[in-house]
């Protein structure tokens, strides 16, 4: 086993996982699955193995650094005009998603007896899956889930289940029922192919240097410190997503030509980034903290998940929605904007990044109301 403390072996054996991760999409099977899942489950059976160790000071920096600095670089390309009429029907999809996220909570709760807590549970829960941990903490303070072993075995039970359903999720396009489900109302494969083409031209067009990368991420840093500054003042639950995400899109439809043609490798960049991230999700999934306590908890959050993606399935098409729209919408729910960037960045769904991320800024908004009911509604 790697020692915690070994940064850069650690850091070594992240890259190695990711670089697995996109050589296997050269592969008909790697193509199928998404290099994400790859390093997702790579990292999930190596860290519970032992081979990894499932916490370390490393993955902490990658989540507090890395992350924020990729989200000003997945969206300098983005077109506001794009995103806003894209962002119509993602909106729309990402509440379907909570609604499903509410079902799939209630018919869990049915199930599962976690206990006299058992409502302070599902609602801090359902607010960290339709918004993020900081809804989690928020909700927990609301209805006052103090007891600290409950406390540990949730938020065990919340990386668990996000396991699970980013598993689900990005497997989705794999199978062939799914995927002839969703054949005939694929309304984003038509925004898809002009933004690809534009893609390969510009990258043609010039070449990347050293200065143009080096730019691109100085300007993200720049964008990120803004938006703590921001977030410094205004010290509400997703601020610091919200101020880098206005930003960057900002900059990227404003800003004069000549600015912008120093932002080079800026999409790669972002992207790399977040496959390492996804390697310290599948990391910090333990699964011999499972037990006692928690074991209950994460039978809850796979009912959760399981209904989640059958109802997505289900409505999602019923409903005429793409598959790439519900998904992104569906990870913007459960783990967030910067998750529901990275799937987008990671499946070639450029367009959707932007509004992906506006819908997940949307979830931060409501979940902790709706944990706080929800809590009350079952207790």
């Amino acid at each position: 086993m790697i020692d915690s403390q070994n940064t850069m072996a650690l850091l070594a054996c992240l890259l190695l996982i990711v670089f697995v991760g996109y050589q296997s999409e050269k592969t008909k099977v790697g193509k199928a699955i998404s290099a994400p899942l790859i390093i997702l489950l790579i990292s999930f059976i190596v860290g519970n193995l032992g081979v990894l160790p499932i916490q370390a000071p490393i993955y902490g920096v990658i989540q507090s650094l890395l992350v924020p600095l990729a989200i000003p670089l997945l969206l300098f390309g983005a077109d506001l005009r794009l995103a806003f009429r894209e962002s119509r029907f993602m909106v729309l999809a990402f509440l379907l998603a909570v609604c499903l996220t509410l079902v799939g909570a209630f018919i869990g709760a049915f199930f599962i007896d976690m206990g006299p807590a058992e409502n302070q549970i599902v609602g801090v829960l359902v607010a960290s899956y339709i918004g993020g941990s900081a809804n989690f903490v928020a909700t927990a303070e609301a209805v006052n889930f103090a007891d600290s072993s409950l406390y540990t075995a949730a938020l065990t039970a919340d990386a668990m289940g996000a396991i699970v359903f980013l598993t689900l999720l990005m497997a989705l396009p794999a199978v062939k029922f799914v995927s002839a489900r969703f054949a005939a109302r694929e309304r984003a494969i038509e925004l898809e192919t002009p933004v690809g083409k534009d893609i390969e031209q510009s990258s043609d067009s010039e070449s990347v240097s050293e200065s143009g990368l080096v730019f691109s991420l100085l300007l993200s840093a720049v964008v990120c410190t803004i938006g703590l500054w921001v977030a410094s003042l205004f010290p509400l639950s997703g601020t610091f997503i919200i101020a880098i995400t206005v930003l960057s899109l900002l900059i990227a439809n404003f800003a004069p030509a000549r600015f912008k043609a120093y932002i080079q490798f800026d999409y790669n960049i972002g992207t790399i980034f977040m496959y390492v991230f996804f390697a310290t999700i599948g990391l910090g999934a333990d699964v011999s903290a499972v037990v006692d306590v928690a074991l209950p908890i994460v039978a809850f959050l796979v009912i959760l998940v399981v209904v989640h993606i059958v109802l997505l399935v289900w409505l999602g098409a019923r409903f005429k929605f793409s598959l790439p729209e519900m998904m992104i919408a569906s990870s913007a729910c459960i783990l967030g904007p910067a998750a529901a960037a990275a799937l987008a960045a990671s499946r070639g769904w450029r367009h959707l990044v932007t509004p992906g991320m506006l819908a997940g800024v949307l979830g931060y908004a409501i979940a902790t109301f709706i944990g706080i009911s929800l809590s009350a509604l079952l207790g």
